[in-house]
Formats: structure tokens, sequence, C-alpha cells
């Protein structure tokens, strides 16, 4: 009897600890659902956040880059129709003969020294061209030296209008074709010439403001400027040495 007594108290126990395990296993895993229910509510509410914020800010991001790159190239087109739009910024379509950019090579040494008379205007006569003097371009050179002829022609102008007395030397540098990475056809050539001459610090002011506003565009490559010994010269005179780069736009294939 007492041993039934026993086994009767025993397996009540055993199921007390068998409940109470359980549920403390019933209470750890709710634990566990209601902390993963905060964390996958904490979770959804940075997706709300970042899809009401961040996705707005990228949004707002993604405007000002379409804004910022229709202003580039609208920058670009006003340029391109500014800088290229005139002939003396392009390559000529039709270069005549060899004879006849003689003759304009002519013309434009009577211009610039009619022009330049009022100031007493020095300059080589030849304007970088002296190989031609007793000879004539090949006619594949002729696109290049017709072009080079405008643009010394252009530099000439400008030191006219800049009161610049004196030019001593023009050489022409090699020019050179650019073209944009990826494609095939050249987009414009530069046209480097070295210029040497004197004049007062205002002329070079002037003359170098009047090069980034000319027909052609212009850039200055290089610039070296010392002052004249007063013993030798008009005080105040400047010796200047400059290359100046003209881009010059290719004529469109059509």
């Amino acid at each position: 009897m007492a041993n039934g007594i026993k086994s009767h108290i025993m397996t009540k126990v055993a199921l007390g600890v068998l409940f109470l395990v359980s549920l403390g296993i019933a209470v750890l895993v709710g634990l566990d659902r209601i902390s993963l229910k905060r964390s996958i509510e904490g979770k959804t509410g940075e997706l709300d956040n970042f899809r009401s914020e961040g996705l707005g800010n990228l949004n707002r991001e993604r405007l000002r880059l379409e804004r910022q790159m229709d202003s580039l190239n609208s920058v670009n087109e006003r340029m391109s129709k500014g800088l290229f739009s005139k002939p003396v910024a392009q390559m000529p379509k039709d270069v005549g003969d060899a004879l006849k950019f003689k003759e304009e090579l002519y013309r434009v040494q009577k211009n610039i020294k009619d022009e330049g008379a009022p100031i007493d205007f020095q300059f080589p006569f030849w304007l970088g061209f002296e190989r031609y003097e007793h000879d004539i371009p090949a006619p594949g050179d002729l696109p290049v030296r017709v072009k080079q002829l405008d643009i010394i022609a252009e530099i000439i102008d400008l030191m006219l209008q800049s009161k610049i007395p004196e030019v001593s030397s023009v050489e022409f540098l090699e020019s050179k074709v650019v073209v944009l990475e990826g494609e095939k056809d050249p987009l414009f050539r530069n046209f480097p010439v070295r210029i040497s001459f004197e004049c007062k610090n205002d002329n070079l002011v002037n003359f170098m403001y009047k090069l980034y506003s000319a027909g052609i565009p212009f850039r200055i490559e290089m610039i070296k400027a010392k002052t004249v010994n007063e013993d030798m010269g008009e005080k105040g005179a400047l010796k200047v040495e400059m290359i100046i780069v003209a881009a010059v736009r290719q004529q469109e294939n059509k």
C-alpha cells in the first residue's frame, strides 16, 4: 500500500516538473516571438522610412543631376554655336588652288600694312609663310595652310585692335586633330602658333581679353614676358612670347 502511494506521488511530481518545464519553454518561445515581432516591426519601420525618405532623397538627387546635365548640355550647345559657327572657326570646304592661296596671302599682308599704318605697325611680311615666297603649297597641305592664314589674320587683327605696335616673329607649329574617346571621326583640329611681339602692359591685357572673346576659339598655351631694357627701348615696354592654340572644327561629312 505504501509503495502505491509513493508511486502516485512520484507520478504527480514528474508531471509537475514536466508541466513547469513545458511552461518555461512556452514562456521562452513567447518571449522569442515577441522579440522577433518587434525586430520585424523595427525593420519594417526602417524600410518604410527608407521608402519615404531615402527614395525621396535619391529621387531628388536624380532630378538635381538631370537638371545639371541639361544645363551642361545647354552650355555646350551654346558654346558650340557661339565658338564654332563662324566660317573662320571651321575648316574650309573649298580651298581653291595654290595660286589663289598666294593671292590671298598678299591681300592679307596688304590689309595689315594699311590698317597698321596709323600706329606704324611692324610685322614679319610673310606672317610665318616664308617658305612660300618662292614656292606654293602642295594640294594636300592647302586646307591647313588656308586655315593657318585665317588664324594669323585674326590674331593680327586683335593685336591691331589692342594697339600692339610690333610683331617680331610668327611660327606655325604642327597642327593636331582631336578625336573623342570611342569615336573615329576627328572633332576638331588644334592649330598652335608661336608669336613674339613688343607692347606695353595695357596692350597685352587687352590682347589677351580679345583672344578669349574672338571668333575663333583661342587658348594661350604658353606666355613669357620680360621688360625691355629702357636704354634700348621705350619705357614700360615688354617683350612677349606666346604659343596661341586655335581650335577649328572639322567640316561634317554629308
